[in-house]
């Protein structure tokens, strides 16, 4: 009962709650060149959990991750808002998706190439 008191369930308000979240897919050219950067996404969370009007509102650097980022938005699922118990949608939602090459990636791309047969 404390719980739900503190999560304000007790009144039947909530914020919306993220429950599925793929990661985004790193552009492969961005791998290779070893680019990383930044998303903001604004999007709208419908009264059954799902993603709509995904945007960007800001990426660096510009345009390399952009699609990556709103392609994985689109696939986010949430329990949606609840106010006075009804579920209802909510707009503007924002988040940050952050590309970043893991040290094992980075090595991989520095190491020298072979070439077969010599």
């Amino acid at each position: 009962m404390l719980c739900w008191g503190l999560c304000g369930c007790a009144a039947g308000n909530r914020p919306p709650m993220l429950l599925v979240a793929e990661g985004p897919v790193y552009p492969e050219f961005a791998r290779a060149q070893q680019i990383e950067g930044v998303v903001n996404v604004a999007y709208d969370v419908t009264v059954t959990g799902s993603v709509i009007n995904v945007r960007v509102i800001k990426a660096v650097p510009s345009g390399m991750f952009d699609r990556a980022a709103v392609d994985a938005v689109r696939g986010w699922k949430f329990l949606p808002m609840q106010r006075n118990g009804q579920s209802v949608a909510v707009a503007d939602q924002i988040s940050t998706l952050t590309f970043k090459l893991s040290v094992d990636q980075k090595d991989r791309a520095k190491a020298p190439k072979t070439i077969k047969g010599l």
